[in-house]
């Protein structure tokens, strides 16, 4: 093994959701910067990887990314799990990459079942109110924009939130009773924004947050080692 892969991080499995990329508050390129330092066998993009179907609002550290990932694709596995922001997209993208996409990516490792779904099915809300979550999401972008460097304000808007909606309890109880109904072991999820991990009944729901706030974050599966990572550039 040579100087440079002796120093990176090594996981088996890396799990990030929620890049949004397209919206200005992605941070993409961060993501970009962190991969380079890790050493992985398997890929998990676990939904939301694109904001909408409007490619002119890509930046150049997108397509930046989006190119990187299509190699790593060639040598690694990478699994693209849909989201609610990028339906329609993953089968575009697969006809020109080796990104397996799926809606439930189920997998087996270490003598334990995993199964990764993107989490919007387990948001009442967002399915019955499709077009006020559009509109609370461009102002929640536009407030992230305007917010102090630290994103103090955007951080409170959020906590407040997703404390008013319960969202991110009500998915984690629903994901559990998924990951029961499927036999699966371990469910991750994305969606809420928030890294968050829970236990009932002996199956394990991690959620591995977003990389549009600060810190980003994300998970690492290694045998039976699960963790949410955070990172911030700079």
């Amino acid at each position: 093994m040579d100087e440079k892969n002796s120093k990176l991080n090594k996981t088996h499995t890396l799990i990030v959701s929620d890049f949004h990329m397209g919206s200005r508050v992605s941070r993409s390129r961060d993501f970009h910067e962190m991969i380079k330092n890790f050493n992985f066998k398997k890929l998990i993009l676990l939904g939301d990887i694109f904001e909408s179907l409007n490619f002119q609002k890509l930046k150049e550290s997108d397509w930046e990314l989006i190119s990187d990932i299509s190699n790593l694709a060639k040598e690694k596995k990478v699994i693209w799990v849909e989201g609610n922001h990028d339906r329609k997209l993953t089968s575009f993208f697969s006809s020109l990459t080796d990104i397996k996409v799926c809606k439930i990516y189920k997998w087996k490792y270490n003598n334990k079942k995993y199964v990764a779904i993107h989490g919007h099915q387990f948001d009442n809300f967002l399915v019955n109110n499709a077009v006020l979550s559009v509109v609370a999401n461009q102002i929640y972008n536009f407030i992230q924009l305007m917010d102090f460097k630290d994103r103090k304000v955007s951080r409170l808007i959020k906590r407040k939130s997703k404390g008013w909606l319960r969202l991110s309890k009500k998915v984690a109880e629903r994901a559990i009773m998924y990951a029961k109904f499927t036999q699966a072991d371990y469910i991750f999820c994305g969606h809420t924004h928030k890294a968050m991990k829970k236990e009932k009944g002996g199956i394990k729901y991690y959620n591995c947050g977003c990389w549009t706030d600060i810190p980003c974050t994300y998970v690492i599966l290694d045998k039976d080692n699960i963790e949410i990572k955070e990172y911030s550039s700079g």
